[in-house]
Formats: C-alpha cells, sequence, structure tokens
C-alpha cells in the first residue's frame, strides 16, 4: 500500500499560486495588475478553503483549531529534534496560515475598498493596504524561516514535500 502523501496535488498548486502571486504584487505595488492579481490571490485562498472544508481527502488538507497543548506538544518535539506525527502543518503553521489568509482577505478588501467611489483618494484606506502588506511580508518572513529551521531541527525536507508532495 501507498503512504498517503504529505500535500494534495490541490493544496500544492494553490500554495505555490498564492505565493507567487503575493509576491508580484509585493514587487509590482500598484496598478491594474496588481489589482487584478490580488483578486486572484483572494479567490485561490477561498477555494483552498473551500476544497479544505468540503473535500478534505489527505489529512494534511484538513483545517483544525490548534490547542495550546498541541503547541507544547510540538515545541516539544521541535526541542527534541525529532518529527512530529502530524499530518500537515503543525500548530503554529496551522496559526500561521490562518493569519496569513486573513491579511490577504483584508489586502483585497482594502485594495477593493480604496477604487470605489466613496473612498478614493483616500489615504487612511492605503495608509491601512500598506500596514496589512507590512505584516503579510512579516508573516512570509516567519514562515520561510520556520519552514527552514523546522526543516533542520527535525531532519526532514519540508519545501520538498510542498513541492512534490512526497515526504521523502
Amino acid at each position: 500500500m501507498q503512504p498517503e502523501p504529505a500535500w494534495s496535488l490541490p493544496v500544492r498548486v494553490t500554495h505555490w499560486l498564492v505565493a507567487s502571486g503575493v509576491l508580484i504584487n509585493l514587487v509590482n505595488e500598484s496598478g491594474r495588475q496588481h489589482r487584478w492579481i490580488g483578486y486572484a490571490v483572494f479567490g485561490l485562498v477561498l477555494a483552498r478553503i473551500v476544497y479544505g472544508i468540503f473535500f478534505p481527502g489527505l489529512r494534511s488538507s484538513r483545517f483544525y483549531w490548534p490547542r495550546w497543548h498541541q503547541v507544547r506538544q510540538h515545541l516539544s518535539h521541535l526541542a527534541e529534534r525529532r518529527e512530529s506525527p502530524l499530518q500537515g502543518h503543525n500548530p503554529l503553521g496551522q496559526w500561521a496560515v490562518y493569519v496569513m489568509w486573513a491579511l490577504i482577505a483584508l489586502l483585497a478588501f482594502t485594495g477593493w475598498l480604496s477604487r470605489t467611489d466613496r473612498y478614493w483618494g483616500e489615504d487612511w484606506v492605503v495608509d491601512i493596504h500598506v500596514a496589512l502588506s507590512d505584516l503579510l511580508t512579516a508573516m512570509i518572513v516567519l514562515h520561510v524561516t520556520a519552514v527552514l529551521v523546522v526543516s533542520w531541527l527535525q531532519k526532514t525536507n519540508l519545501i520538498k514535500r510542498m513541492m512534490t508532495g512526497k515526504d521523502s
């Protein structure tokens, strides 16, 4: 019997498309292309949420609300340099996903809001959008750093898992 893949194809595709769209928009900070990529990224996040709720398939695709005892257990596994038995995101990774998705949703909303007749030219809407973008950038740096650190501590290749779907 084949082992269950670490990540399903829809999860991997949406992950890398969202990551690419966010990176493109961080470099291309305005204009029509920025808006449409932002809306597409938000659509991909919604598609991933729908997939996780209605087509969970693999355990790694399912959502869960991490409990504090799970966070402590995960940190204990890291301290012992052993791999977590969880499929999918560890508890801190799951929290990070929820935060990044919320930031993407708020970025789409504030980006759209800044283009409406009522708020066109209002600096505060753009300022909020920029602050959210900065928070998302910080979360991305934290996410990538955590992936590298956890990969090193647990002697596993989390990036390869997200690219191939395979554990080894």
